[in-house]
């Protein structure tokens, strides 16, 4: 059995590669996160004449809240059909989004993993940050615990002064929270560069540092890159 990891556009339906445009269109079986986040990219596909009919294949929902007791189904209608795609609602499967305990698993009984590259919000981020990318440390998305988090940021003690490009996602919600734990750990000056709604019609760089960051009085809305420069 065979699975294929589908990068996806993070918001501008332009950036799919046209590997991917075929993968989809000739897959018999597609595990996503979300079966209507799918299905409104495809019909803007359509729009686009990228492709030219509805999607026939079968579908397998695998999420944040079902991976662990989903997982042997899905293998076995992996190994039923013999070959699939993995997508995440945007950007690339298992990069803090669902995948890893399917391809892990998958890899342990000896089926094969393939990948079609695609946008990934991190290295976007990183990219247009102005930041170095020689050394990064990647955060992801941070635990909801103060406490976990702080073991998180403990790993960061040893980086401190050696020009570490720090990568975090985080909610608009949250992220007033993490700006002041932040200062706890960093200098009030230390560079930061905040990304709003990455390829989308409202993208937004924020280059400032941690201290003004953790001050403003706006309200952010959307997707959001934290980037730290330590």
């Amino acid at each position: 059995m065979k699975l294929t990891l589908v990068g996806l556009p993070l918001g501008n339906i332009e950036d799919i590669s046209l590997r991917a445009i075929k993968a989809l269109d000739s897959t018999p079986f597609i595990i996503c996160e979300d079966s209507r986040v799918f299905n409104k990219l495809w019909r803007k596909l359509e729009q686009l004449k990228l492709l030219n009919h509805p999607f026939t294949g079968r579908f397998f929902i695998l999420n944040d809240f079902n991976e662990k007791n989903k997982l042997p189904q899905a293998l076995d209608q992996l190994k039923e059909i013999g070959e699939g795609i993995l997508v995440s609602d945007a950007g690339l499967p298992t990069i803090s989004d669902p995948g890893y305990a399917l391809t892990n698993a998958l890899l342990k009984q000896g089926g094969e993993l393939d990948i079609i590259p695609g946008p990934t919000a991190s290295m976007s981020a990183l990219t247009v940050s102005g930041f170095s990318a020689d050394k990064v440390f990647f955060l992801g998305f941070l635990p909801k615990k103060t406490s976990k988090i702080n073991k998180q940021l403990d790993l960061l003690n040893p980086l401190i002064g050696q020009g570490i490009t720090i990568i975090i996602y985080e909610s608009p919600y949250r992220l007033r929270k993490t700006l002041n734990l932040l200062l706890t750990r960093f200098k009030t000056d230390t560079p930061a560069v905040l990304i709003r709604e990455l390829t989308k019609a409202h993208q937004q760089i924020i280059r400032s540092n941690l201290s003004d960051l953790a001050t403003t009085p706006k309200i952010f809305k959307g997707e959001l890159v934290l980037l730290l420069r330590i």
